[in-house]
């Protein structure tokens, strides 16, 4: 079979090619699994430094903005008693009662572990939340209903967080401030959050160019008292973040993105 070159072998990249395509070559006509990936495995870190066993996002063009630890009790543990008030209660220093970590290999096939926020209100969870997640973890609030007796429950996995393009549309921008501040919506993962007051995506407000709206989703028990607070409390993260807030009525809020990002 005659083929036509489709490399260079006289560039920097091409030379690459030329010296892993020496070493298989090698090998005969049916090269040998085991040897294969040898070769492969060591071509990759020697020429590339790539590590083959490592993650995917290491051959991006563009690195992940964030990348959790592992998320084990040791690591979560440490990182949640180093949050500081609100997550803690400031007469308690040696957090006694303040969380818990635990695992259940029942929960997410064992890839992950749980908090327990006993006795805590939305807002701590919140905080929780937003600590776990601008540490790269991948962390959502699940069914957390304090009347069960069990506290508020996050469940936390190891996370890579992508940035977004400086000129990502302003309702990406905004979904990403949200969950980062430790909103989530009912309506992105319901298996997860249905019990969970929490804001829709944002969307463009079609009669008014540049802004967005946001509504509070929740399930038909939550009292409107918890619907406001939540609302409030969103339009305090992006007031704090310097967006215009346009409240339009009690459960929905209009904004829109700072003038200078």
């Amino acid at each position: 079979m005659i083929l036509t070159r489709k490399f260079d072998p006289t560039t920097p990249d091409g030379q690459r090619i030329a010296v892993l395509a020496r070493r298989l070559l090698t090998l005969g006509t049916d090269w040998p699994g085991a040897e294969t990936v040898t070769i492969l495995g060591e071509w990759f870190v020697e020429t590339l430094g790539i590590d083959p066993e490592g993650p995917v996002y290491q051959v991006d063009a563009t690195p992940p903005r964030l990348v959790s630890p592992d998320a084990t009790i040791e690591n979560v543990t440490e990182l949640l008693r180093n949050a500081g008030h609100p997550l803690h209660d400031p007469h308690r220093p040696d957090h006694a009662d303040d969380f818990t970590v635990t695992t259940d290999p029942e929960c997410c096939d064992g890839d992950c572990v749980t908090v327990t926020l006993p006795h805590a209100r939305p807002s701590r969870a919140r905080s929780a939340l937003t600590w776990l997640r601008k540490a790269g973890y991948d962390a959502a609030e699940h069914n957390s209903r304090p009347s069960e007796g069990r506290g508020r429950l996050l469940h936390v996995h190891h996370g890579v967080i992508r940035d977004i393009p400086a000129d990502a549309p302003a309702e990406i921008r905004a979904a990403q401030h949200l969950w980062f501040q430790g909103f989530t919506s009912p309506t992105t993962h319901a298996h997860l959050h249905a019990e969970v007051p929490g804001p829709t995506p944002p969307v463009p407000v079609t009669w008014r160019p540049g802004w967005l709206s946001i509504d509070i989703a929740a399930p038909l028990d939550a009292t409107a008292r918890q619907r406001k607070k939540t609302a409030n409390a969103i339009a305090d993260a992006f007031r704090t973040a310097n967006w215009q807030v346009d409240r339009r009525g009690l459960e929905a809020l209009h904004i829109h993105p700072p003038t200078t990002p």
